[in-house]
């Protein structure tokens, strides 16, 4: 089935579903979200957190598509409601972006709380998106199913040096904080080759990133690309890859880069774009992705390495999902929010 096919196919299921429910948004954003916690949350980087006119973006094609949309700017806020109100879950459904937080599991806490009271919401359950956030566990569980991966290795206070020194001697290293978005903390200084000097460089890099761990991998010095997989009634589909392409010489995306939308898309031209296609739908199942989960590669000599997965990833107009939708397949924007609410009902319903 082609790319369109299958979106025709998907829209089609969500035009016969009948729309009797509420949606209820929760997305971290900033100057909203740090409001919430009365000093007691540890919030996230703002840099995650949706700016004013992104999340003006999602909510207007949301209420678009949906109607009655009640928004919720933090966790919280969201639980307390619920558990305040008792409200009925059949009457509504959640579209989730929470992300806020410090701890590796931080995107679980409202799938685990929705599982506990049967409320339907969109992304994986709280297993599998804590699982996203360990970029060392399940890069080493895709790499032992036959995934290709680069090298990767994990270096904390405690990790002997002496030890970690042979496996990247004399390689370029790209390091980055192994729990947190791949862009948050990254400059040009974490990525260097690797000699019996770097335990300074990666001490200062754990103090700089305020983590205690890091990843370490091989840099994969090519181009990349990101690859939308959807999870429709139970089955995996990957869309077509999107290309990133960096302007002013860079070439990945660090933090400055991504704050300031330092990028562009295209539409990825290469021998194996299809093979790649594959490679993400066999990990999306593999690691039991439910409704939608972005999976992100970089190609050396035509041979692709999976670097990064987004369990909620971005969907602001800037954004490779965007460019494919609407860009490329030629669809509203607003399609995007329909065909994952249509993916997360068929799931339900299978």
């Amino acid at each position: 089935m082609t790319d369109n096919k299958l979106l025709e196919f998907i829209l089609l299921y969500y035009k016969n579903i009948n729309i009797d429910f509420d949606v209820y948004v929760i997305a971290d954003t900033q100057v909203k979200t740090n409001q919430y916690g009365n000093g007691t949350v540890i919030h996230s980087d703002e840099s995650e957190f949706f700016s004013r006119t992104e999340f003006a973006e999602i909510a207007s094609a949301i209420f678009y598509c949906f109607g009655f949309v009640k928004v919720f700017y933090s966790e919280l806020e969201f639980i307390k409601y619920i558990l305040e109100n008792n409200i009925i879950n059949t009457k509504y459904i959640v579209y989730n972006f929470a992300r806020d937080g410090r701890s590796n599991g931080k995107k679980s806490l409202i799938p685990a709380f929705c599982d506990l009271l049967n409320i339907k919401y969109t992304g994986s359950n709280a297993f599998v998106i804590s699982l996203l956030r360990n970029k060392f566990i399940y890069t080493k569980f895709l790499e032992t199913n036959g995934i290709n991966v680069p090298k990767s290795e994990i270096y904390c206070n405690n990790t002997n040096f002496d030890d970690l020194y042979p496996t990247y001697k004399a390689q370029k290293v790209i390091v980055k904080n192994n729990h947190e978005s791949a862009s948050i903390g990254l400059t040009d200084e974490n990525i260097f080759l690797f000699n019996d000097t770097s335990k300074e460089i990666l001490d200062k890099l754990i103090d700089n990133m305020n983590t205690n761990t890091l990843l370490i991998q091989n840099y994969i010095a090519g181009i990349e690309c990101e690859v939308l997989v959807l999870q429709y009634s139970g089955k995996y589909y990957a869309l077509d890859p999107v290309e990133i392409v960096f302007r002013n010489n860079n070439y990945f995306i660090d933090t400055i880069t991504s704050n300031a939308y330092n990028y562009d898309f295209a539409i990825l031209n290469s021998p194996i774009k299809e093979d790649i296609k594959i490679i993400a739908q066999n990990a999306a199942e593999l690691l039991g992705v439910k409704d939608y989960a972005r999976f992100d590669f970089r190609i050396k000599d035509n041979t692709p390495f999976l670097i990064d997965i987004a369990g909620t990833p971005y969907t602001i107009y800037h954004s490779s999902i965007a460019y494919l939708f609407t860009q490329y397949y030629k669809l509203p924007y607003e399609t995007i929010y329909k065909i994952i609410v249509a993916c997360m009902i068929s799931n339900y319903d299978k």
